[in-house]
């Protein structure tokens, strides 16, 4: 668990100061309805720890501090650390007591914390952002019609290229990238088969279905058929191809910003740094095509959104939920947009000329509309931890040719916990 006390960032670690939430009743069924609120008047001591992005740390301590200046009712301690998005979901399951009040999740897994019943439902001020959300966003933390986290932007990656190295037709097809000579100690691309978020564009992109048509089919995944080996044998030629670059502890991100690398697949939270180090040469498309048993496929990577949840037995209920809203609010994540380049997912911001004419944006959005809704039932836990054990036998070799159909078939039993002997 990369875990780092906001001290350590020449930050203060907490914030203490005066916070008033308006704790009025909500809807019938308000999570936070048991806990009982301050009197008129009275300030409660309450006590919140929060995980964050390491790249969101000074962006959540201004959130909380003008959260607190439009809030008297409460005197919060917060205690930022640093946990990233994919890690935090796994260390609540380790340890729910322990883990933070408010945090960030992938909405792929929001269905399966709540069904743990790890997740509080977000009842308090969600209608204030509700209207503003697009139906496969309000869909994505939705679960038997009860919202259980705040989606502040839409979660999929594309590639970014350099200008330099490759033209606007070369990146439509990955063939014709790795066909082309960028000269000696340069790589044409780079990618992430050994984190099962970024593995399954192959298999998803060579009309491969997990979970079903639908994604709600939990005793269906079809990676082992026939087109999931033509997949599987890609991949085994990509990780042995010397012009392909794995980005193991960001080596590749390192590799493009240095001009040595082609293109690499990322998403918007990567372009403040690339436009710094590139500036007008960096380009960002949708994925590319692939031929792939002998067919040229459109990549289709998994499209999920960011989301910031609260955990179920939080000594603070309703205050939990209502900072949770505001750090999604319009005006929270139009400055995650201009500091870290998350595209807000709020109709009115994602509308605006301003984020129309961003060509990060623009990638973003034309991928999402290649892209496979990432499932959201609860058996998508069990889809993580086999796939990235699939992508990092490959890389290091332990997946070959000769046993990939074994290992895809052990990938598939993991997964659906379906298949026979």
């Amino acid at each position: 668990m990369k875990l780092k006390q906001l001290g350590a960032l020449a930050l203060s670690a907490t914030v203490l100061a005066s916070v008033a939430v308006g704790c009025g009743s909500s809807s019938t069924g308000d999570a936070g309805s048991n806990a009982s609120a301050p009197a008129e008047g009275e300030t409660q001591d309450v006590t919140l720890k929060i995980w964050v992005p390491e790249e969101e740390v000074g962006i959540t301590d201004e959130m909380v501090k003008k959260f607190d200046e439009i809030h008297d009712e409460f005197n919060i301690t917060y205690e930022i650390a640093v946990v990233g998005i994919d890690e935090a979901p796994a260390n609540l399951e380790t340890d729910a007591d322990t883990a933070a009040d408010i945090f960030y999740t992938p909405s792929g897994g929001v269905a399966d914390l709540a069904a743990k019943g790890l997740l509080l439902p977000i009842v308090k001020d969600f209608d204030t952002i509700k209207d503003e959300l697009p139906e496969s966003a309000l869909n994505a933390v939705t679960v038997d019609d009860i919202q259980y986290a705040v989606p502040f932007s839409p979660n999929t990656f594309f590639m970014y290229y350099n200008k330099d190295l490759y033209t606007e037709d070369e990146v439509k097809s990955l063939d014709t990238m790795m066909a082309k000579d960028l000269g000696s100690g340069k790589y044409n691309f780079g990618s992430k088969m050994t984190d099962s978020w970024y593995t399954e564009m192959y298999f998803l992109g060579n009309n491969g279905t997990l979970f079903g048509e639908d994604g709600k089919d939990p005793t269906d995944c079809s990676f082992n058929d026939a087109n999931g080996l033509e997949a599987g044998e890609y991949l085994i030629d990509l990780a042995n191809n010397p012009k392909y670059i794995e980005d193991v502890d960001g080596v590749a991100g390192s590799e493009f910003k240095n001009g040595n690398l082609g293109a690499v697949t990322s998403g918007a939270w990567s372009a403040p740094e690339f436009k710094e180090a590139l500036g007008d040469s960096l380009g960002a498309v949708a994925l590319p095509t692939a031929t792939i048993g002998g067919n040229e496929v459109q990549l289709s990577n998994f499209v999920d959104f960011k989301t910031i949840t609260v955990k179920s037995n939080t000594q603070f209920p309703l205050c939990a939920q209502q900072l949770a809203v505001y750090m999604a609010n319009p005006e929270n994540c139009l400055i995650r947009y201009n500091e870290q380049g998350d595209i807000p997912v709020l109709e009115s911001l994602a509308s605006s000329d301003e984020i129309k004419a961003d060509f990060v944006a623009s990638a973003l959005n034309d991928q999402a509309s290649k892209a496979t809704n990432q499932p959201s039932i609860p058996k998508m836990g069990d889809y993580w931890d086999p796939m990235k054990a699939l992508g990092e036998g490959i890389y290091y070799g332990d997946v070959t040719k000769a046993n990939l159909q074994e290992q895809l078939d052990a990938l598939v039993d993991s997964i659906t916990g379906t298949l026979t002997e």
